[in-house]
């Protein structure tokens, strides 16, 4: 199976990932290790004119022309290498430069500090190569003709003028040194090689995926291009005390390292494909667990660059995300019971749950809070504007509550409703493992649970569901699509889910170009590129396809789904979120989570797309 796209210029490997630009290679990442930033400029009278742009399991193709002469750029990665090539059939003199610095996602300054701790190294090899060591992983670049190479405290920068035709460069990176040299060695010599491997593995890779019955070309195209996301963001860490199996980055061209709820959705794709992958993907959260209970945000590749975002001296920050972990439980136990990992799932989601009771309910009404937009998923959301406010009017008094609460306290419509099925699942797992005081105690929970959403969230004059405050059940009168989770969890009356249905279809709230905008479009603050302020997350889609599924309203989630599928398919796209107004792509390229796409395709199948 191949797949061939025009104009895409991302291409990845393990953890090592590159983006093409106009001259060359614009941007190099391993992992959170590394970021170069090398690229070849070719003497010209005028623009180099791109003619051909191609990319397939292979690699990235362009056919350029320049001073009249045609010159074949392309760029590959295997693993942890990465090839890129300039092929002429006569002299067109380059000038090459770039440099690799350790990675860092703040201010320059701490590049700098990190020199002073001494953990950057930069070495010499030869008048070709040179390498990098930083965190316990080495970084290797060499060329295929003499470069000059410059060391100093916290980067390395290299450069060379009237380089000659056939320009190879290469770069790998590992955590042995004599590899690293060895592979890098190797690939200058033969380059095309890393290429023939790349299109193996992917065609391996994509030959077990499972078929789609359309006859739609573009949803075809869809199925496939999302499968290469999902299969081919999936990472493994060499000797990391935390990330012990492999997992799938959100994407590597932006976020490299395991988050918490990107995880729990990706597991729910995986189990369509191979239900051990699915399974493998939440290990690494149920080893990150604190003795507390908590599963982490995040989990890191860099210890240095954690503390330095977080000012924790750990992989993981203090906070959690969105407890989706327990549907993608669920959804792999329903498709194949494995009693172990039943146990194991089992035993962590009751610890965390208990957190989630000790941790952020202060008020013990069993509906827990969100203290810091970041743990909420929805980072900058207008949900969050009031309450940010209301903590900066009364810190000490919040912070009496929650000691690092960096908003007021929101008992938030999605958060309780995902923690409802969560209690729902643990009861579940609890009777299937002969646990029945367990079952019996977390089945009265959730139903506690789902009692006060109804009673606190349910507006009756606006036939909507809100966010409310901790400490005074106030509303917070903002219209998102968490109302629409209340159908997922099977919370909302017949009633209620009913006028749900007419908010979403709606033209002036949800039901915009590309569907559900993460604040209703009749928001005096709604942007429709905002990122939690207006754009379209293909999770929110999911998680109400399935509600109204739930509610059977299978016309109206056809329509939906549809609807998004189709622009997806434009592309075809697998982007981070979408523009709500345009539906234009927008946000990170090959993001995980919008493989869900996947799920509900494969549902739409019993009806034929």
């Amino acid at each position: 199976m191949n797949i061939v796209l025009s104009g895409k210029r991302e291409i990845c490997g393990n953890i090592l990932s590159a983006v093409l630009g106009e001259n060359g290679v614009k941007r190099l990442y391993f992992g959170e290790y590394f970021r170069g930033e090398p690229f070849a400029e070719i003497e010209a009278v005028k623009e180099p004119s791109v003619l051909v742009e191609t990319w397939d399991l292979s690699g990235i193709e362009r056919i350029l022309e320049v001073n009249g002469v045609f010159l074949r750029e392309f760029m590959s990665i295997y693993k942890d290498t990465v090839v890129y090539l300039i092929e002429s059939p006569e002299e067109n003199y380059l000038c090459l430069k770039g440099r690799i610095i350790p990675h860092y996602w703040s201010p320059r300054d701490n590049i700098d500090e990190i020199a002073r701790e001494g953990r950057f190294r930069g070495e010499v090899v030869d008048n070709s190569t040179f390498l990098v060591f930083y965190e316990n992983r080495f970084f290797a670049v060499k060329c295929n003709q003499s470069i000059n190479i410059d060391v100093k405290d916290s980067e390395v920068e290299f450069s060379a003028e009237n380089m000659s035709k056939d320009f190879v460069l290469v770069a790998s990176g590992g955590v042995s040194k004599e590899a690293v040299l060895r592979e890098v060695s190797s690939a200058v010599k033969n380059p095309l090689k890393i290429a023939g491997l790349r299109a193996k593995w992917l065609k391996s890779l994509l030959s077990k995926i499972p078929s789609l019955q359309t006859k739609r070309k573009d949803f075809i195209d869809l199925w496939k291009y999302c499968w290469y996301v999902i299969l081919t963001n999936r990472s493994v860490v060499e000797n990391h005390p935390i990330l012990v199996k492999p997992f799938n980055m959100p994407t590597k061209y932006v976020f490299r390292h395991q988050w918490l709820w990107d995880s729990a959705f990706h597991a729910i794709v995986l189990s369509l494909y191979d239900v051990n992958l699915a399974k493998e993907e939440l290990y690494n959260l149920f080893h990150s667990q604190k003795p507390d209970g908590r599963i982490p945000h995040e989990i890191f590749l860099s210890k240095i660059i954690c503390k330095r975002l977080w000012r924790v001296d750990d992989y993981c920050p203090w906070t959690t995300q969105p407890p989706v972990i327990a549907v993608a439980v669920k959804r792999i136990l329903d498709k194949e019971f494995d009693r172990g990992f039943a146990k194991l799932a089992y035993e962590k989601l009751v610890k965390y749950d208990e957190w989630f009771s000790l941790e952020r309910d202060v008020d013990r009404d069993n509906l827990a809070s969100y203290i810091d937009y970041l743990e909420s998923g929805w980072d900058n959301s207008v949900r969050w504007d009031d309450p940010i406010a209301r903590l900066r009017e009364q810190p000490d008094y919040y912070h009496r509550l929650y000691p690092r609460a960096r908003m007021a306290p929101v008992e938030a419509v999605d958060l309780n409703c995902l923690l409802y099925v969560q209690r729902k699942t643990i009861s579940e797992l609890a009777e299937a493992l002969g646990d029945y005081e367990t079952s019996e105690k977390y089945y009265a929970l959730a139903e506690e649970t789902r009692k006060k959403i109804l009673q606190y969230m349910w507006d009756e004059e606006t036939d909507f569901f809100y966010d409310v405050y901790e400490d005074t059940h106030e509303k917070i009168m903002v219209k998102t699509p968490a109302a629409f989770l209340t159908m997922f969890a099977k919370i909302a009356t017949r009633e209620q889910a009913e006028k749900l249905v007419e908010h979403l279809f709606d033209p002036k709230e949800f039901w915009t170009t590309f569907p559900l905008p993460t604040v209703s479009a009749d928001n005096p603050k709604y942007d429709p590129r905002g990122y939690w302020r207006g754009r379209s997350w293909i999770n929110m889609v999911w998680f109400t396809y399935w509600g109204l599924v739930n509610y059977g309203y299978l016309n109206e989630a056809r329509k939906l789904a549809l609807k998004v599928i189709e622009l997806m398919a434009r592309g075809p796209t697998c982007s981070e979120n979408y523009d709500s107004s345009t539906g234009e792509p927008v946000g990170a390229e090959d993001f995980g989570w919008s493989t869900l796409i996947l799920d509900i395709m494969r549902d739409l199948e019993k009806e034929q797309l």
